[in-house]
């Protein structure tokens, strides 16, 4: 079981997000704006983090950059609802929403190196 945070400003998609994932075994953490989502990383042994690109106060990208220095190593994916095409610039892999909940678990269990 890994623990995963899920940071998204809609509360109600993060925690649809939460749930496909406490289904597929795993334990989550949400947060609801990138300030909050660092500092779950801050105060827990979080596995993987999932980000939305356009979260208030700081963006996805800002924030993986955060926790990249916080945590190096830390596995990290975007998620995006943008209508345009997001490529990442840090070479994250991109969630484009709306997502079935297989490629949310094989994007998830690739990162956490469990993927066949």
């Amino acid at each position: 079981m890994a623990l995963v945070l899920v940071a998204d400003d809609n509360r109600g998609f993060a925690e649809l997000v939460r749930a496909l994932l406490e289904d597929a075994g795993h334990a989550v953490l949400t947060a609801y704006s990138g300030l909050a989502a660092i500092a779950v990383v801050e105060q827990n042994a979080v596995d993987l983090a999932v980000l939305d690109v356009l979260i208030p106060g700081i963006s996805g990208d800002a924030v993986a950059e955060r926790l990249r220095q916080l945590r190096p190593g830390l596995p990290l994916a975007l998620m995006t609802g943008n209508g345009e095409i997001f490529a990442s610039a840090s070479g994250l892999p991109v969630l484009r929403k709306p997502f079935t909940k297989e490629e949310l678990l094989e994007v998830v269990e690739r990162l956490l190196g469990r993927a066949p």
